[in-house]
């Protein structure tokens, strides 16, 4: 029940959860990682994405405190807050996002049509936003001091290798203090047969932070860190403000995003909201000045 070392294998994966939900990890890593960084009984346990509700099994074996939901069950981590939605921070969170496109979620494990929100129907590009976001939304639900763990694989596409693992350690605005390699077994790709000399993507990485202080005031560091994959952190920043289902005037806007503006070289900051919030994908204009998260 504690990690022994930072290579994981796991062959069974245990009687946790629905065998047949296609990209769910074995509950032996949940078990493992509550056990190892669950320093108070009394803590609370949170995963916003079930799945097929695997560490929700876990934690009722364990006797924790847990609170679990999902997109399918009608939390969006991209547009709810999680720390009102679970009315407490969390001790410890787990997450096991969509390893982007690799495996599709709404309209083919849940719910007849793709879901707009789904992590795993976006783009490359909106989907590093969106784990950008889904991340400084978890650190704000954790208690400082707190832990959330990330489990994220490599994708490979049309010849590209992307380095999702990597991507994560590069935005989430906690301190990192493990990384932890987990051995893939009983993958779909096990059987398939590929020209040339591949080399198989057959790990995982379960990176481990630590809560420090408000996402807000890293998200300077983050975009230092970040650039060089996305130009989308402001977009993120302000999507994070408005979280929660809030609308907000714009005054109120720039106030929650100075402190992050503060981190920044950029004089002009409250023009790069104004321009932020034209994007009608995300942005709802209520009225002249009052914005919210599009539906």
């Amino acid at each position: 029940m504690a990690f022994q070392s930072s290579v994981l294998s796991y062959p069974d994966r245990g009687h946790w959860g629905n065998s047949r939900y296609r990209g769910n990890c074995t509950g032996h890593i949940i078990k493992d990682f509550f056990g190892t960084y669950m320093k108070r009984q009394d803590g609370l346990c949170v995963d916003p994405s079930i799945g097929g509700g695997t560490s929700v099994d876990v934690a009722r074996e364990m006797g924790l405190r847990f609170i679990g939901t999902d997109l399918h069950q009608g939390f969006n981590l991209l547009v709810d807050d999680l720390a009102s939605f679970c009315g407490e921070e969390a001790a410890a969170v787990w997450w096991h996002p969509p390893y982007a496109t690799m495996q599709a979620y709404s309209g083919s494990q849940w719910g007849e049509e793709a879901n707009k929100w789904d992590m795993s129907r976006m783009s490359m590009q909106d989907f590093t936003e969106a784990l950008e976001l889904a991340l400084m939304n978890i650190h704000d639900a954790t208690e400082k001091g707190g832990v959330y763990g990330i489990l994220m694989g490599n994708l490979r596409r049309a010849g590209e290798y992307y380095n999702l693992s990597s991507l994560v350690e590069r935005v989430a605005p906690g301190k990192l203090i493990d990384e932890l390699i987990k051995v893939q077994h009983n993958c779909v790709s096990d059987s398939r047969t590929y020209r040339g000399n591949l080399v198989r993507v057959a790990h995982e990485k379960l990176l481990v932070f630590r809560k420090l202080q408000a996402s807000l005031f890293l998200l300077g560091t983050m975009q230092r860190r970040a650039e060089a994959m996305t130009g989308i952190t402001w977009r993120a920043a302000v999507r994070r403000v408005l979280q929660g289902n809030k609308t907000l005037h714009l005054k109120e806007i720039n106030a929650a995003v100075e402190p992050f503006a503060k981190t920044k070289s950029n004089n002009h900051w409250a023009a790069k909201v104004r321009q932020v919030l034209q994007d009608e994908r995300y942005f709802v204009r209520v009225e002249p000045g009052v914005y919210r998260l599009a539906a």
